[in-house]
């Protein structure tokens, strides 16, 4: 039995959740570009950077605010103003396609660690090569992903073999924003805690911080 479970992570073996399907994973700000379409009205349709002063302009409709909304809190106000006064339950669909401050962390056994600023969809596989690719004595099998959850609360630990991703045996994740990369380094200490009673799997990594 472990002695404490206060620096624990739970763990999970494979990929994290696709970042495009988590709900309030990400608040719209000034310089995202977002694609809002309206079904069956393409004329209503458009792509727009959210502007300094955190509005998107629709057409017919004008400057809508949406700063500090999610995807699916601007499609419900979107949707809400077209029902209003141009269209009989509106149905908007909100993609964000360009970020324009989200961050990811990789560390340990990547050439260049640090973090780095992503614009677009970017993947595990991507992050690394940002990285500078791999060290010759990285364990690439037990590659962690910490992912926090949409309200800023549990961690959780995702473990992924990039071998299998490099060989197309696992998708390549789509990263979020405050993800942090870890990749161990090949014969270290192991970073699986399994509690043999539950066979629930934990992560100790105390250095972690969001």
């Amino acid at each position: 039995m472990p002695r404490s479970t206060e620096d624990l992570i739970p763990a999970v073996i494979g990929i994290p959740d696709d970042a495009r399907t988590r709900p309030g994973t990400h608040r719209l700000s000034p310089g995202d570009v977002v694609k809002i379409n309206v079904f069956q009205a393409e004329e209503l349709s458009t792509e727009e950077r959210v502007s300094d002063d955190g509005a998107v302009v629709l057409p017919l409709v004008g400057s809508v605010p949406v700063a500090g909304l999610t995807s699916e809190q601007a499609e419900g106000k979107i949707a809400g103003i077209l029902g209003k006064d141009y269209l009989q339950n509106p149905q908007v669909d909100v993609f964000v396609s360009e970020y324009a401050n989200m961050k990811v962390s990789v560390g340990g056994e990547v050439e260049k660690p640090g973090v780095f600023q992503i614009s677009g969809q970017t993947t595990l596989l991507q992050a690394i090569a940002e990285a500078g690719g791999l060290t010759e004595v990285a364990k690439p099998q037990e590659t962690i992903v910490f992912r926090q959850d949409a309200a800023g609360g549990d961690i959780k630990a995702y473990v992924v073999d990039l071998k299998q991703v490099q060989r197309g045996e696992l998708s390549d994740p789509l990263l979020a924003g405050n993800d942090k990369v870890l990749v161990p380094k090949a014969g270290g200490r192991a970073v699986i805690k399994e509690f043999t009673d539950t066979a629930a799997k934990f992560i100790s990594f105390r250095a972690i911080s969001f």
